[in-house]
Formats: structure tokens, C-alpha cells, sequence
């Protein structure tokens, strides 16, 4: 790699372990990021605050040695960390004024440093981070500016995984509903940035996961070989009225609060009565808070379709992992758990910083006290199902 192109986003992967990287100025990080997505044919001109976000992008590279001596005094003051969080979101602040409240509850105000703080505290020795619902669909119907947030998305959990290295891995955005562009996406982002998975919300503008129009999708993941990492988020769900997206919360209660939880149910069935999770064998999939309101459900949907009710029960079994976010672990695990899903496919997640400070606490209790799980088998919700689902994918130095 030459000189002049040390700081190419598209080959940052390649320098994160052992090499020294030269400092950038800001401009020469915007026009990198601007070049790359030019060669996609993506004009991320069409997003109004682009130079905020490529400032802040361009700040978070130029942070890294400083970055790296903090993680070295979290590391030295937390040195028995061993949790891995697949489940936690970054918010940085572009994208919380682009996006001011997620799920009828205000985004959270967050910044590297205290995330970092956060998980010393927590005892969490990496983090699997994604941006959180609605992603880049925040213009929806809006096929240039979904495709360039995308983008801009990637490049900055890039740059956050670039400045801790030791620390973070991300999960990238596609802009999905737009189907061929979201295969161009997902191929740069885990071939060149460096991603472990693909975030997925439960709809994308109200078209659901099992949906036809995304099968090409699937396939050109599922053809990459090996194990491949879908992460299934919830979003907020839509109807179209007069061929208008409208928000489909019929209480009076924060979307996030109640209808995430409904909005896995719906998508996982989708996914399963399709049989999209049945042709696409090298998938497998992160789902959060142990299923929401999908095992109370699966009974009810598999017993209406008897010919793929052990198939789909083996599937969840294998290749579904079900992460802890929330306080999942004072009585709902056991739903998940009583269909036999084996405890090996059980992860841990915090949701934070949008499930609050005050909330982990407990959260984390819960998993350490429960009595539903041996010694062993709590070892491994902290940390040996997230090894032996990444593998290779995160780099683990305990």
C-alpha cells in the first residue's frame, strides 16, 4: 500500500493489528471517502450535513493514537474483562441530530470516550456495535440519500473500529429496501471496512424480511460461503395509507418500548414461513432480547404450517443466536428456552446507550444470578457463544 493512500478506507482493515498509520488531515479523509463512494456511483452530495459527518469521521481517525492509550488504562484497570456485548450502538452526534428520537423515545446524546468508560465499568472487554433503528432509512423512498447515508454510516463505524482496534467490531448498514445497491454496500463494507456482519431492520419501509424483492439479497450473501452474520434489529413498523408510509403504533406507548418486541415476531415469521432462513444455509443470525415477543408465538405459526415446524425448530437451534439486551433474564429467557433452544446459541447484549446507565445494572445481574444457567453455561452467555459464533471474524486477546 503506498504512501499516499495509507489512510484509504477501503483497505483500513489491513493496518488495524501491528501497523503504524500516518496522520491525516481532515480534508484528505473526506476525499477519500468521497472518492470511494464516487467509484460506487454513490453521490453522497445528495445529504445535507455531509461535511459535520465527514469532520467528525475525519476526527475519529485523527484520535486514535490518544484513543489507544485510554483502552491501555481501561485494559490495565479492568484486566479479568472478558464480556463480549454483540448487542450495543454508537450515536455519533451527526446522526443524532439527523435522527432526534428513535422508537417515540429522544436519541441518546453519546460520545466514544464514554462508551468506552461504559463497558470498563460493565466489564466488557469488546463491543459488536451497529448504528440502531432506522439506520439509513431515513429518508424514506429516497433511493440516493438511503444509498449515501449507507455509506457514510459504514465509513464512520469504520473509523471508531480503526481507533480501537482492541475494542470494537461493527455490524454495517445496507440500504435495503434498494436491493442491488444493498449487495454493492454489504460487499464493501466486510471486504474493505472490515465489518463482521450486516445490521438488518425488521422492515424496510414496511416491506418485511421473508419478501421476494429481498431474496437476491440473501443469495448474495448466503453465496459468499463460509458463515456469514445477518443481525436482525427491530424498527418501527408502517402501513401504507394513499401510498404514504405512516408509523403503525396503535397505543399510546413509545414504539420502542412495546412494538420493537412485536416487530421481531413479525419479521422471524416472515423469515421462517418463506423458508428464507431454510434455502439460505450459510446464514446465520444474531436476534435480540431472546426474541421479543417471537417464541410466545412460534407454536401458533409452525403448528399452521406442520411440514417445516422441525426444520425451522432446528434452525433456531443452530443457527439463530439469541442475544440477552434488556432485562430479559428475570423471567422471559424462559419462553425461548423451553422450546429447547440449547444454551450454547445464548449471547450477551446491553442495548446501550439506548437502554440507559440505570437499566444495566440489573440487566447484568440478572444474567449473573439466574438459576437457569450453570457456572459453565454463564461463562459462556459472557463470552465463549460470541467467540464460537465470530470465530475469526473479531480478534479476542484475553
Amino acid at each position: 500500500m503506498k504512501t499516499s493512500t495509507l489512510f484509504s478506507l477501503a483497505s483500513f482493515t489491513f493496518a488495524l493489528f501491528g501497523k503504524s498509520v500516518l496522520a491525516q488531515t481532515t480534508e484528505n479523509v473526506a476525499d477519500e471517502i468521497v472518492s470511494k463512494a464516487s467509484t460506487d456511483h454513490i453521490d453522497l452530495s445528495v445529504l445535507d450535513f455531509l461535511q459535520n459527518a465527514l469532520e467528525e469521521i475525519a476526527e475519529t481517525y485523527e484520535s486514535a493514537p490518544v484513543t489507544r492509550r485510554n483502552i491501555g488504562r481501561f485494559e490495565a484497570r479492568q484486566s479479568t474483562s472478558t464480556i463480549i456485548d454483540v448487542h450495543t450502538h454508537v450515536v455519533p452526534s451527526w446522526y443524532q441530530s439527523l435522527v432526534p428520537t428513535t422508537g417515540g423515545n429522544p436519541t441518546p446524546t453519546w460520545d466514544i470516550n464514554s462508551y468506552l468508560s461504559f463497558m470498563a465499568s460493565q466489564g466488557i472487554a469488546r463491543s459488536i456495535f451497529s448504528f440502531s433503528a432506522p439506520g439509513a432509512n431515513v429518508y424514506q423512498g429516497n433511493q440516493p440519500a438511503t444509498i449515501a447515508l449507507a455509506r457514510l454510516i459504514n465509513e464512520q463505524a469504520a473509523a471508531y473500529c480503526f481507533a480501537n482496534p482492541g475494542k470494537l467490531n461493527f455490524y454495517a448498514v445496507v440500504p435495503l429496501p434498494y436491493t442491488q445497491a444493498a449487495i454493492i454496500e454489504a460487499k464493501y463494507a466486510l471486504d474493505h471496512l472490515g465489518a463482521v456482519g450486516i445490521i438488518l431492520t425488521s422492515n424496510f419501509e414496511g416491506v418485511y424480511l421473508g419478501n421476494s424483492q429481498f431474496k437476491p439479497f440473501f443469495d448474495a450473501i448466503n453465496q459468499r460461503g463460509g458463515r456469514q452474520i445477518l443481525y436482525i434489529h427491530p424498527s418501527a413498523p408502517y402501513v401504507k395509507v394513499n401510498n404514504k408510509l405512516i408509523e403503525a403504533n396503535p397505543t399510546p406507548y413509545p414504539t420502542g418500548n412495546i412494538e420493537f418486541f412485536f416487530e421481531t415476531a413479525r419479521t422471524l415469521m416472515d423469515l421462517t414461513l418463506t423458508q428464507t432462513i431454510h434455502q439460505f444455509t450459510n446464514i446465520h443470525y444474531v436476534i435480540p432480547h431472546v426474541g421479543g415477543a417471537f417464541p410466545a408465538t412460534i407454536d401458533r405459526i409452525l403448528k399452521s404450517a406442520p411440514q417445516i415446524y422441525d426444520s425451522s425448530l432446528s434452525i433456531y437451534s443452530t443457527r439463530f443466536w439469541w442475544d440477552s439486551a434488556g432485562p430479559t433474564y428475570f423471567h422471559q429467557v424462559s419462553g425461548l428456552l423451553g422450546f429447547g433452544i440449547p444454551k450454547s446459541q445464548l449471547l450477551f447484549g446491553t442495548d446501550f446507550p439506548y437502554a440507559p446507565s440505570f437499566t444495566q445494572a440489573g440487566s447484568l445481574a440478572a444474567v449473573q444470578n439466574t438459576p437457569l444457567l450453570t457456572a459453565s453455561e454463564k461463562t459462556a452467555v459472557f463470552t465463549t457463544n460470541a467467540k464460537n459464533l465470530f470465530d475469526s471474524k473479531i480478534r479476542c486477546k484475553y
